[in-house]
């Protein structure tokens, strides 16, 4: 058994017509490849500012509890506080608001059931927009 040369194979040959449909699928290909390079580049780059979003969320979140445990802590008779600064965030600032709500028609008999409900409100800036974050917590006042 001979074997035949490999470059007058006809898997090997091609005609110049042949060619230029290679090179035709060639620029599909590229074409192709350059848009699911560019759709994932933008994918990339907005789940980048998704995930900085979700971290200033996350620090405000965790900002606003542990003011809420130090309101907590101190008996809930702090005053309001607007615009204060957050220490070791300077990017955050938060208020605190307690409203009072009183039920004297419920109870008309015994003592009015008074409610306060203390909302800290923490604020940031994220490029050049204002975002902020609120946590209540509501709790019979004594």
């Amino acid at each position: 058994m001979k074997f035949k040369d490999m470059t007058s194979s006809a898997f090997f040959y091609t005609s110049k017509r042949d060619r230029g449909f290679i090179l035709l699928e060639v620029l599909i290909a590229s074409t192709i490849l350059a848009i699911v390079v560019l759709v994932l580049y933008a994918f990339f780059a907005r789940s980048m500012s998704y995930f900085a979003d979700s971290k200033n969320e996350t620090k405000a979140l965790m900002i606003a509890k542990s003011l809420m445990n130090e309101f907590r802590y101190n008996k809930m008779r702090e005053a309001d506080i607007a615009d204060s600064h957050v220490d070791n965030f300077p990017d955050f600032t938060y208020d605190r608001i307690t409203t009072r709500y009183e039920d004297d028609f419920i109870t008309p008999m015994i003592e009015p059931l008074i409610i306060n409900k203390t909302t800290i409100k923490v604020k940031w800036k994220y490029k050049d927009k204002d975002a902020s974050l609120e946590l209540s917590m509501i709790y019979q006042a004594k």
